[in-house]
């Protein structure tokens, strides 16, 4: 690919790259969480390259602020965003009966909250059924509570931004 860049714009670049790199990211990234650190900064150094490969650095430059100015949430962040737009789409009714039934609800008012199924295991406690109402609990009122999956993924995009790593984390302990 690095063969290519020059021949492409930036705009271009990304693209092929979300098309080719990024996708393979996201691709069941739901599976991911509670996988050992080393194997998630793996994941990392691969979004890395692709961010350095879009904004024309090179192998040994910092990325720094590549990922922001791209929109590209980093690898644990992504995670966590897939499994709370999962489980916002199964709340409202979006996600395939299957995926909706592994929900159980409980509403405080008008805000809907999920019921956290016990676990025994530690891959019990890595299954959707468990960390997707876990997370979705854990997230401020004002993004469950959107009103459209657009104003959800925009709301939560910027939520995680706005969080450092060990923030991040914390989200679902």
């Amino acid at each position: 690919m690095s063969l290519y860049k020059f021949l492409l714009t930036k705009d271009q670049m990304k693209l092929v790259v979300n098309s080719m790199v990024i996708s393979c990211l996201d691709y069941c990234n739901c599976l991911y969480y509670g996988v050992a650190e080393r194997l998630l900064n793996q994941l990392q150094i691969i979004q890395n390259s692709a961010a350095k490969l879009v904004s024309g650095k090179y192998k040994y430059d910092h990325v720094g602020d590549d990922l922001h100015n791209l929109h590209w949430l980093q690898v644990k962040k992504r995670i966590i965003f897939k499994i709370a737009l999962l489980s916002y789409k199964a709340i409202n009714g979006l996600a395939p009966i299957y995926i909706q039934d592994m929900f159980s609800y409980s509403y405080q008012g008008y805000t809907p909250r999920l019921l956290i199924p016990s676990m025994n295991t530690r891959f019990g406690q890595r299954s959707f059924s468990f960390i997707g109402p876990k997370l979705f609990n854990s997230l401020p009122n004002h993004i469950t509570s959107a009103p459209s999956i657009d104003l959800f993924k925009k709301r939560l995009k910027t939520y995680l931004f706005e969080l450092s790593i060990s923030e991040t984390m914390n989200l679902t302990k």
